[in-house]
């Protein structure tokens, strides 16, 4: 009753069966006498396990058939013995057997190590799971000690040695690093006589001059501290080549002999898995420093053009020798690499790399730092294409006779620029539209950076696109008028072509009364009356632009006098006088170009913000410092400007 008070009652058949083997302390079960133990042991402890109800009354046929199931799973082998009895051959016998041989060895290392021969040639080979030492030892030790994978749920482990040693045998429930264990303390145990402990010394001595204390410290170790000496063995260095000595003389000792005893068996079998260990833990040390130096020159990649890649343009990366990275390291370290790259860390506004798609949905990869360089790159190879496409589309509207919105106004222009852009460069339009760009924008304008020759951000926000193209809508519309036949530039031939050309307009139709006579249209008085609403229009914008740039308690000339001063801190009043009018006449200069394009549809607050961003960033302007208070005194000016415009 102790018993099943302290450990759980089995109640598989498969438990029963290997229980009742060891019991009989035989592999080989005859089946009647175990039909006849499960119904005693049915009966015994049906109180405290009731689901063991199925092995009372069990004929010896329902016992077979039940044992049949297990055939495959358990390697069960159910034949009939020479007085014709069904028996079944139970290999788990041999599997229990070895491990309390094992267990045993733990604790006394100079217990020899159970040997292969002892097992059954009908011992089955689907619970043998063997191993070459000079093959596939590498990939055993990485799949049962590092990712656990492949293991056999109950069998052994045959490990085959070169040079006729005979094979090693153990419990696939002992791992790699307890196998380790074992054959260091058989090893231990055989330094533990002092005349085979100095021969071992003097030879590793004899081969490594001037390193006597660093051998007499590596066997002092090994001996007095196990686990360290383990360890020792992992992380390589001059302690391999002594693990290395060391075996290597213990081989030499015991070859040497013709008849070997099971313990110089099996100290010659501890000795080449140590060996093997060794030279495992080298390799994995040198393919560690490969991965990371893989990784570092993986890091370098991105640094190079053309700085944006796809995961397939990241998996065919090479070193300086042309040696594919991947393979260097494995796929799962390019996934963790990528994955910590492309994180946001605590503390950091933005992940190393960044994430991005085209149109098409496919995904590419750039270092923060080269998104700037990267958006210059693409604008500049983007701004011809763009240049043609649009100049081939004027074109073709102007030989119709038509005129679209983007000739006439900016914010139609940026529309037509950014379909252009779409088209001709999807990897650029998908990079100045991903989400990071706007947080990115406002890093730029928060770290105040130094003044660049082309900026891609200006005041927390992207350039528009007519910028980063340096593509002018006027310049452009001018160009291509040039182009066209030189009819459509003399006035009176353009205008008999385009009245034939053009689609004629539906005749306005003028309610008559009776009694009255028909009204003309006076063309003059329309003109006027467009004129006149135009002025309106405008003078509400300016109304607005108004109310954005002058706080309600101030004036345009009072904040105009105020900015002034900020920008222009020249001691000198005369210098002071002439850089105010240096600046004041190129601002009217340019915007007497710009006044006859403006309309009150499209005059407000970006448009003169684009306007003083362009004034601010010409080379003449470049050397004033604070050009902030510039910047907000050049927005002042053209409004002073346009306002004025509205009076004449």
């Amino acid at each position: 009753m102790l018993y099943t008070s302290v450990m759980a009652i089995p109640t598989e058949i498969s438990s029963l069966l290997r229980l009742y083997s060891s019991k009989q302390n035989s592999p080989t079960v005859i089946i009647q006498n175990f039909s006849e133990y499960l119904e005693k042991y049915a009966r015994h402890y049906l109180q405290e396990a009731p689901e063991l109800v199925v092995f009372l009354d069990n004929t010896q046929a329902e016992v077979i058939n039940k044992l049949k199931n297990l055939e495959d799973d358990m390697g069960l082998v159910i034949s009939k013995d020479v007085r014709g009895r069904d028996i079944v051959f139970v290999p788990q016998f041999y599997i229990d057997r070895l491990a309390a041989v094992y267990k045993n060895i733990l604790g006394k290392p100079e217990i020899p190590f159970p040997a292969y021969s002892e097992l059954p040639k009908t011992f089955p080979s689907s619970l043998l799971y063997v191993v070459s030492i000079s093959s596939n030892f590498d990939e055993f030790v990485e799949k049962e000690v590092f990712s656990h994978t492949n293991r056999i749920a109950d069998g052994l482990v045959k490990i085959e040695f070169p040079n006729e040693v005979p094979p090693l045998v153990f419990p696939n429930s002992m791992s790699p690093e307890k196998l380790l264990f074992l054959v260091l303390s058989k090893v231990r145990f055989f330094l533990r006589k002092d005349e085979s402990r100095d021969f071992i010394r003097k030879r590793m001595t004899a081969v490594s001059p001037g390193k006597d204390l660093a051998v007499k410290n590596f066997l002092i170790q090994f001996q007095t501290r196990p686990e360290e000496a383990q360890n020792a063995m992992k992380n390589g260095g001059d302690t391999y080549l002594l693990y290395n000595y060391l075996c290597s003389f213990i081989k030499q000792y015991l070859v040497k002999k013709n008849e070997k005893t099971s313990e110089e068996i099996s100290l010659l079998q501890s000795v080449c898995v140590i060996e093997y260990f060794n030279n495992f833990f080298k390799g994995k040390i040198q393919q560690d420093l490969q991965r990371e130096t893989a990784l570092k020159n993986l890091s370098g990649c991105f640094q190079k053009s053309p700085y944006y890649f796809t995961m397939d343009d990241i998996c065919r990366f090479t070193d300086s020798r042309g040696v594919p990275l991947l393979g260097q390291y494995q796929q799962q370290d390019l996934d963790a690499f990528l994955r910590e790259k492309t994180t946001f860390r605590e503390g950091e506004s933005f992940a190393e790399i960044l994430v991005f798609k085209d149109g098409s949905g496919t995904r590419y990869f750039v270092l923060k730092t080269k998104v700037e360089a990267l958006i210059v790159r693409l604008s500049d190879s983007t701004r011809k294409v763009v240049k043609e496409n649009i100049t081939k589309l004027w074109y073709d509207q102007l030989c119709a006779y038509q005129n679209t919105p983007a000739m006439k106004n900016q914010n139609s222009f940026e529309i037509l620029l950014e379909e252009e852009c779409k088209k001709a460069s999807p990897v650029l339009y998908g990079l100045l539209t991903a989400s990071f760009i706007s947080l990115l924008a406002h890093e730029n304008f928060s770290e105040k950076k130094p003044t660049q020759e082309f900026k891609i951000f200006s005041h927390g926000t992207l350039v528009p696109l007519s910028e980063l193209f340096m593509l002018n809508r006027q310049e452009l519309l001018t160009d291509v008028k040039i182009l066209l036949p030189f009819w459509y530039t003399i006035p009176i031939i353009s205008a008999i072509v385009a009245f034939f050309k053009k689609p004629k307009a539906p005749k306005k139709v003028v309610p008559e009364d009776s009694g009255t006579t028909k009204l003309t249209i006076n063309e003059p008085s329309q003109d006027k009356h467009e004129k006149n609403s135009r002025k309106t229009d405008l003078s509400y914008a300016v109304s607005r632009v108004e109310a954005s740039l002058v706080p309600p308690n101030s004036s345009l000339e009072n904040e105009l006098k105020k900015v002034l001063g900020q920008w222009n801190m020249s001691l000198d009043a005369q210098a002071k006088k002439n850089l105010t009018e240096d600046v004041n006449s190129l601002i009217r200069d340019y915007m007497r170009r710009v006044i006859r394009t403006i309309r009150g549809s499209s005059f407000d607050i970006d448009r003169v913000r684009n306007l003083a961003r362009t004034l601010t960033d010409i080379p003449g302007l470049q050397k004033i410092k604070n050009r902030e208070a510039l910047y907000v005194y050049v927005q002042l000016y053209i409004l002073r400007i346009v306002k004025s415009t509205i009076k004449v």
